[in-house]
């Protein structure tokens, strides 16, 4: 191992080290299909986002209604965070999109907002983003901006551009939007979509978990090369090629990181990527990796790099496409 893969590994495994492990959930919660969909703030109406939803303009005003004081930080078991639920599932209706909500047993009252383009019975590759945080603590607001507003963000952006773009017809194979709640107290809705999955597992090609997109990689430390981690790529050769050049055309340069070098290190399964990989499924966490900010009041708005975001959404983009046939 190189020494920069290590350190890489090492900036991956602090990241995680942090969650708490909870016991799976008991039973296998029943789909509930949303009621009407949550209003568009107003904010978000001005910048265009069927026109360019992967511009800047569009990911910045989504970060912005994420982050902002009266979320509260989007906390595991906080009414912030289901108001959050409920608008990423509006968000996603204004696309054209039909999406669920998926009850999480282990945090009653939170929920999975799920929604599907393509074929109905093609293999399928999700795209995950968890979008709780730690919401309020002593007092102090925990914005979560890069942890991990950023994740939701792009992947809200790649829907909105996947539906107005190619819909549904026009996509060979079939691309799940999952966005998990309950994360930062034990992988919960993770591990409440597993338990009642909306396709096979066995039919599910990919899984994309973006937790902390925001940042440059090693930034940290001086370095302002756009790199983007990538734990557990290098176990499917085909994807992994296909990962590289959607990356290159990004501007963005992949680092992997074999998912077993977390295992060896005990740092494995702390990040929702992790559910799948233990059911056989495949899946990739993508991450700039951790900063001083991390799981810190500091993770805020203004310390997000816009031009990494708006890389990692034309990466994402691309890479979608790509595998979804």
């Amino acid at each position: 191992m190189t020494a920069q893969l290590l350190i890489s590994v090492r900036l991956a495994a602090v990241r995680w080290c942090l969650v708490i492990c909870i016991a799976s959930c008991g039973g296998a919660p029943a789909l509930t299909p949303i009621g009407q969909p949550a209003p568009r703030s107003p904010e978000l109406v001005s910048v265009g986002h069927a026109v360019e939803p992967l511009s800047e303009a569009s990911l910045v005003a989504d970060l912005t209604w994420l982050t902002d004081p009266a979320r509260a930080g989007r906390g595991s078991r906080s009414p912030e965070a289901q108001l959050t639920a409920r608008w990423i599932a509006g968000e996603l209706a204004t696309a054209g999109f039909t999406p669920i909500l998926q009850p999480i047993g282990d945090a009653p009252g939170q929920v999975n907002v799920i929604a599907q383009l393509g074929s109905p019975t093609a293999d399928a590759v999700i795209v995950m983003a968890h979008y709780d945080h730690l919401g309020v603590i002593h007092g102090e607001t925990y914005a979560g901006a890069d942890d991990n507003a950023s994740g939701v963000v792009v992947a809200l952006a790649v829907a909105r551009d996947l539906a107005r773009t190619v819909g549904a017809p026009g996509l060979p194979g079939r691309v799940i939007f999952l966005f998990t709640g309950a994360e930062e107290i034990g992988l919960a809705g993770a591990r409440a979509y597993v338990d009642a999955p909306t396709v096979p597992l066995h039919q599910i090609r990919a899984v994309y978990n973006l937790d902390m997109v925001g940042r440059n990689l090693f930034a940290s430390a001086g370095n302002e090369e756009a790199k983007l981690a990538a734990v557990g790529l290098a176990e499917q050769p085909e994807i992994f090629d296909l990962a590289t050049q959607s990356s290159s055309e990004a501007g963005l340069s992949l680092l992997p990181v074999r998912a077993g070098a977390l295992q060896i290190l005990g740092e494995a399964r702390r990040s929702d990527d992790w559910i799948f990989r233990d059911h056989g499924v495949f899946a990739v966490d993508f991450s700039s990796g951790i900063n001083d900010d991390y799981h810190r009041p500091t993770d805020t708005l203004d310390k997000v790099s816009r031009p990494q975001l708006v890389r990692m959404a034309k990466f994402l983009r691309l890479l979608v496409e790509r595998t979804a046939r």
